[in-house]
């Protein structure tokens, strides 16, 4: 059985819809922004092995181990964040 429905909508009640609309939209998209932003950040050496509670020489290690790369900038080492939560996953 095929019926037909008719709802009534004025423009105020679809104004606010939209805009809750809007408001969702833009946050989410704020939401993302903000973890692509967190995983693009790179930490120095010393906060790198301070997160890790390791050794400088221990993160030299695993760069050569291929464990944890290095992201090398004006000749100085850093390491993504995102890597670190990576590998602090897999040890957990």
């Amino acid at each position: 059985m095929n019926q037909n429905i008719i709802l009534q909508v004025n423009s105020d009640d679809l104004k606010e819809f939209a805009n809750q609309i809007l408001l969702g939209a833009k946050s989410i998209a704020r939401e993302e922004a903000e973890a692509a932003a967190r995983a693009d950040q790179l930490l120095t050496v010393e906060e790198a092995a301070q997160m890790l509670s390791v050794s400088k020489m221990t993160l030299h290690r695993w760069d050569k181990n291929g464990i944890l790369k290095k992201v090398e900038i004006g000749g100085k080492r850093r390491y993504r964040l995102s890597d670190i939560e990576k590998l602090v996953g897999c040890k957990m």
